[in-house]
This record gives structure tokens, C-alpha cells and sequence, in this order.
């Protein structure tokens, strides 16, 4: 594995990348125990961070969410010029609303993995609750995680409340744009049932509007928004694992 601007890269050997982007107020980190079960199976994995993210948390109150979209297309771009036979995307939240507007625009990526990606947010948390219109900073305590979420879930203390509205803006754009028409390539939507921050329909609702033929729901009973590091996690990576030997 390689480090470069708080990133990781992960050499694969049998010609086929993942790029990997994780959700709003984390950081490239939380995907590591995902990228190193796909290296293990020879995947190259690239953990790139959202823009705005892995730098300081003041740089939250400029990222809007077209900011989100160019900087995942700089990093498809960076992967893409190593050199390997297929390239797919696959994100956590955020990072799964990303991985639909990468494949809407680039039809040639070989398939992607939307993670717990929000078509609407869940009500009631703090991503989805309305602040005083001074309230610059929603403190996030990272204290009560444990285990693997303890270990990788590394987010700001003080996270820019604007954050919550560009990935708001981010959803808008995919929900009621024409992202998710242009999606053709085969896709693998990975949801547990029990998501408590984005709506856990969102993946039905994803399964049925984007145009792919070759396309599987997963929904898992548990696992929680953050999927991928709680103990449902094992699941998910399989299932992943799966689509991409099939592609």
C-alpha cells in the first residue's frame, strides 16, 4: 500500500481497480478494511478522499456539492491513467451517490458498487436536522465507537453545518436529474434494511431507476449505514466481491 495526500493506493495484479470513495464527514481511511479484502483477491484499490475532507475542517465551509463531483472525476482520471483493463467505482454513501454520476458520465467504467447511498436522509439525525441559521460547526463527539469503526471512522470533531446541505444539493442532483437514466453499466446496490441515516429504500429506488440490465440488490437485514466497518461487514464484502469476478 502507498500513501499520498492523506490517500491510499493499493497495487492490484489481475488487472482490474476499484476506486473507492467514502462518505461526507469521514475520510479515505474508512474504506481500508474493504480495500484490503478486494487487494487481497488482486483488485487495485485507490481510497481517495471527497473534496473538502483529509485537510482541515474549515475547507467544509467552501466545498459545495459540484466541488464533490469534480473531485471524484480527477480521481477516476488518476486511476484510470495506470493503466488497468477495467476500472469500477464503489462508495460508501456519499461516495455511492458519486459512483452514479461517474458511471452516468463515463460509460466505460466496467461496473459500479453504491453503498448505502442516500436517495433521501433518514429524519432526525444530524445530517438531516435543521440548525439555527448562526450555527456555523455541529460538533461530532468520536468517542462511544468500537472495534474496526473505532479504528478507521476518522471524521472532524467540528464539521461545517453547510456540509449537511451540499450533500443534500448531491442527492437533489442525482434523484432529479438525469444521473441515474444514464447508469448502464452493471451494478451491485448494497443497503442494509436498517439504516438509520439514509432512507433504506434508497436502494430500491436506485435499482429501479438507473437503465443497467445486468444490476443486484443486496439488502441485508443489519448492518447499519456504515456497512462496511461493523460486523455485517463480511456480507457486504462478499457480495462485492462477487460482482466484480462476474464482471
Amino acid at each position: 500500500m502507498f500513501y499520498y495526500n492523506n490517500q491510499s493506493y493499493y497495487p492490484g495484479t489481475n488487472g482490474k481497480a476499484v476506486l473507492f470513495i467514502h462518505g461526507i464527514t469521514s475520510g479515505s481511511a474508512q474504506g481500508i478494511p474493504y480495500a484490503e479484502y478486494l487487494n487481497d483477491y488482486g483488485y487495485g484499490v485507490s481510497l481517495v478522499n471527497l473534496a473538502g475532507h483529509g485537510t482541515y475542517p474549515e475547507d467544509l465551509l467552501h466545498t459545495e456539492a459540484t466541488d464533490f463531483i469534480y473531485k471524484a472525476e480527477f480521481d477516476y482520471k488518476q486511476l484510470k491513467a495506470m493503466g488497468y483493463e477495467k476500472i469500477f467505482i464503489s462508495g460508501l454513501s456519499t461516495g455511492g451517490l458519486l459512483s452514479l454520476v461517474l458511471a452516468a458520465r463515463h460509460p466505460e467504467i466496467a461496473g459500479i458498487i453504491p453503498i448505502s447511498a442516500p436517495m433521501a436522509m433518514v429524519p432526525g439525525n444530524f445530517i438531516s436536522d435543521e440548525y439555527p441559521p448562526d450555527q456555523v460547526y455541529y460538533h461530532r463527539d468520536p468517542g462511544g465507537k468500537t472495534g474496526v469503526a473505532k479504528k478507521y471512522h476518522v471524521h472532524y470533531e467540528d464539521i461545517a453545518v453547510k456540509a449537511f446541505q451540499s450533500l443534500r444539493d448531491l442527492i437533489d442532483i442525482v434523484r432529479n436529474g438525469d444521473i441515474l437514466p444514464e447508469v448502464r453499466c452493471p451494478a451491485c446496490i448494497i443497503q442494509a434494511k436498517d439504516d438509520n441515516m439514509a432512507e433504506p429504500d434508497s436502494s430500491v429506488y436506485i435499482n429501479e431507476h438507473i437503465s443497467s440490465d445486468d444490476k443486484m440488490l443486496c439488502r441485508p437485514e443489519i448492518g447499519g449505514h456504515n456497512i462496511i466497518l461493523g460486523e455485517q461487514r463480511f456480507a457486504a464484502f462478499e457480495k462485492a466481491l462477487e460482482f466484480l469476478e462476474q464482471h
